[in-house]
């Protein structure tokens, strides 16, 4: 029965509109209350840019929590995302030595810590999707139960294998071939980096496209920042390796 399941949200994800949407759908009805979804393009963007900077990310969690930790650092100061940037597979929110955790937190980490347990946001786990040279993906599940660890682990031994899968199913769906979901780079603006990728100089796709140069350097300009870039290369390149350019 697990296994038709997955099997059904896997082709949900891949063929509809907003598989971030489907995903958060299908979690609730396993005891997730919300969850935050992000992945890098490039390791060194997160140790160069910061976290929050570095992922492209989508969560759904309340407009509370982003206010209150504030929307240019949201994974800034999050202990979970700093474990799984060196390299840990599975962090639980609330751990069962608590008075040990604090104290192993930086002053920032445990501000945001505290911030969240006051919004009720106490049982959850962050999970590692991917790990590869050029980036890493990553989840972060809050779930619905008791605010203490024991309430948790029940509920993750009845659900966790199927989160975790299904978590996986929408990392693949979305690095995939849906990676503008989150990048939201604009029609012209992928179009001038296709045109680019194709060994044109800029006057031949002004020409090609009907558009000033002006409007042509706006539009890379435009693309550099969303896709967290530099330079014009760099922005290609992350263009080409998240299969954003229809080459």
């Amino acid at each position: 029965m697990t296994v038709q399941v997955l099997l059904d949200l896997a082709e949900t994800l891949h063929t509809a509109p907003d598989p971030l949407a489907r995903f958060s759908e299908f979690a609730q009805t396993r005891g997730a209350k919300g969850f935050f979804y992000g992945f890098s393009a490039f390791r060194n963007d997160i140790s160069d840019l910061g976290y929050t900077a570095g992922i492209f990310h989508h969560h759904t969690y309340s407009a509370e929590w982003q206010a209150a930790i504030g929307a240019e650092a949201l994974l800034d100061n999050d202990h979970a995302v700093a474990a799984m940037v060196d390299g840990a597979r599975m962090v639980e929110w609330l751990p069962e030595d608590l008075e040990n955790f604090l104290d192993g937190l930086t002053p920032s980490q445990r501000c945001q810590f505290e911030i969240e347990q006051d919004l009720g946001m106490t049982c959850g786990a962050s999970l590692l999707l991917d790990d590869r040279p050029f980036g890493l993906s990553g989840i972060g599940l809050w779930l619905d139960c008791a605010p203490e660890t024991a309430a948790f682990r029940r509920l993750w031994a009845a659900e966790g294998e199927v989160l975790t899968a299904a978590a996986n199913l929408l990392d693949a769906a979305v690095r995939g071939d849906r990676t503008n979901l989150l990048v939201r780079l604009s029609p012209r603006e992928i179009d001038c980096l296709s045109w680019l990728a194709r060994g044109l100089r800029p006057a031949e796709i002004c020409w090609r496209m009907k558009i000033s140069e002006k409007t042509f350097e706006k539009h890379i300009a435009s693309a550099k920042a969303k896709l967290k870039s530099q330079t014009r290369d760099q922005a290609l390149a992350k263009a080409v390796l998240m299969r954003l350019l229809p080459l």
